[in-house]
C-alpha cells in the first residue's frame, strides 16, 4: 500500500503542478485525471475535480467533460449519480444524439432492462428530425432483439410505423 500511496502522491503532483497549470483549458487532462483518481478508489476526489474543471474549461467543453465524469461514475463510482448527471445535461440539450446514446449504452451495460426500456421510450417520444428518430428506433429494435421477445419487437415496430404515419400527416 505504501508504494501505491507514493505513486498516487507523485501522480497528484504531476497533475496539479504541471499538467493542470500548463493545460488547465484541456478537457483531456481533466478527464484523464478524473479517470486516474477513480481507478485508485478516490472517487470523491474525482467528483470534487469536476467543479474545478468546469471553472477552468471554456463553456463549449463543459458538456463533453460532464459526460466523461458521468461515465466514470457508471464505471467506478455510483451509477445513479452518473444517471443523474446525464439527466441534467439532457434536460438542457435534448437534441444531443451522442449524449442519449452514451447514456443508453451505460444503462444497458448495467443489465437493467426496465430502466433501459424507460429510457428508450423517452428517446422515441422526443420531437426530433426523422433521421435522429430513425436512429433511436433502430436502437430500440436492436435492444429488443437481444433483451425482448416477438411481442416487444412488434410493439416497437408499431410505434415506429405510427411515428412515420404521424410524420406523413404533418
Amino acid at each position: 500500500s505504501g508504494i501505491n500511496a507514493e505513486y498516487g502522491q507523485e501522480l497528484d503532483e504531476v497533475y496539479s503542478s504541471v499538467l493542470l497549470k500548463k493545460h488547465k483549458r484541456s478537457r483531456k487532462v481533466w478527464c484523464s485525471y478524473c479517470t486516474v483518481l477513480a481507478s485508485q478508489d478516490r472517487i470523491q476526489e474525482a467528483r470534487e475535480l469536476l467543479a474545478k474543471a468546469l471553472k477552468s474549461l471554456p463553456k463549449h467543453k463543459h458538456i463533453r467533460t460532464i459526460s466523461h465524469f458521468a461515465q466514470t461514475e457508471y464505471k467506478m463510482g455510483d451509477p445513479n449519480r452518473g444517471s443523474t448527471m446525464f439527466e441534467n445535461i439532457l434536460n438542457s440539450y435534448p437534441h444531443r444524439l451522442d449524449l442519449w446514446s452514451v447514456y443508453l449504452d451505460k444503462t444497458i451495460a448495467l443489465n437493467d432492462t426496465h430502466q433501459s426500456r424507460l429510457l428508450l421510450d423517452r428517446m422515441v417520444g422526443l420531437k426530433l428530425p426523422i433521421k435522429k428518430m430513425k436512429f433511436f428506433f433502430k436502437r430500440y429494435i436492436d435492444f429488443e432483439m437481444v433483451h425482448g421477445d416477438e411481442k416487444s419487437l412488434d410493439t416497437i415496430r408499431i410505434k415506429a410505423q405510427e411515428y412515420l404515419n404521424h410524420k406523413d400527416d404533418e
